[in-house]
């Protein structure tokens, strides 16, 4: 099956080797050159041109995966100068990226009035997808599903994919699933940081490996932090903690829905609070910081 991709960035990149090691036949297209050759590396046919690489693909549907930034999506999937004058009836349209749930039920609409395809794609796993496989949530239209399940499939661990709903429902899933992680990832932190300033002192790397069995608590995050505390400084890392988008999302979802989600919220909060350097010393936000480079790759600053 040919598959195109759009943004070899951390998570598109990945996505492109998993499917090519799979015997998919990839192409793919970065707008900078230095990511494009990365991914060559690993066999993968790679473009420089949007053109260039869609008048290569053959095979009908044509499948386009988008992974990118979610406020460059319409004026590439619309616009005149990226994909939008080569797409044409019949085509599947995959937005694998954080876009907005609302957002992506607009674009469902305008496409299917061209009789183009969309489905939305929360895509969860960070920069260990690529060797563990992706979770995936996905929105879109029921009867096309199967011609393109197989793609979801592959890039899984196993069965952790599925059709959740109709367009904008996998972006509205996967936005829940990082609105839980903010207020998950802000529990561990405060938690260990009253550990941190207690009397007791405990060894939190042996507190850790008590929690990561057999206790109600276990769970991958968990795992993340005996990683930090077997390869990071704690103490050397500022507790800025930058917010993508999706929690602010989830919790003004929430307030229109009527929901109560005062966790997420307050977690929200703490990282709107951390761009304060007085509350960049905080042991909970440097925790923080750090299990979000180690389940995605995202950069943390150290302290000056």
């Amino acid at each position: 099956m040919q598959v195109a991709i759009f943004g070899l960035g951390k998570m598109g990149a990945q996505i492109a080797r998993r499917l090519h090691n799979n015997q998919f036949n990839v192409l793919a297209w970065n707008r900078s050159n230095a990511p494009r050759e990365e991914v060559a590396k690993s066999g993968v046919k790679v473009f420089a041109g949007v053109s260039e690489l869609v008048s290569e693909m053959s095979e009908s549907p044509r499948i386009f995966w988008l992974m990118l930034p979610h406020a460059i999506v319409d004026d590439f999937l619309f616009g005149k100068e990226h994909l939008g004058p080569h797409l044409k009836r019949g085509d599947i349209v995959i937005d694998g990226g954080n876009s907005f749930y609302k957002d992506s039920v607009k674009r469902a609409q305008l496409l299917k009035a061209n009789g183009i395809y969309f489905f939305d794609c929360g895509t969860s796993g960070g920069v260990w997808g690529e060797k563990e496989g992706f979770a995936q949530m996905i929105g879109g239209p029921k009867e096309v599903y199967s011609e393109i399940e197989s793609i979801f499939k592959t890039l899984s661990s196993g069965n952790n994919y599925g059709l959740v709903g109709d367009s904008g429902a996998g972006h509205f899933v996967k936005m829940v699933h990082n609105g839980i992680e903010y207020g998950m990832m802000e529990a561990i932190g405060e938690g260990y940081a009253i550990m941190h300033a207690s009397q007791f002192k405990p060894d939190l790397k042996l507190v850790t490996q008590i929690y990561q069995k057999g206790s109600v608590v276990r769970s991958w995050l968990i795992d993340l932090m005996k990683n930090i505390y077997d390869n990071e400084d704690v103490e050397g890392t500022s507790g800025f903690i930058n917010a993508t988008g999706e929690g602010e999302w989830t919790i003004k979802a929430a307030k229109e829905l009527g929901v109560d989600a005062r966790v997420i919220e307050d977690a929200f909060k703490v990282r709107q609070e951390s761009k304060d350097e007085e509350n960049q010393n905080k042991y909970s936000n440097k925790l923080v910081a750090l299990l979000r480079k180690q389940f995605g790759g995202h950069e943390v600053k150290k302290n000056e």
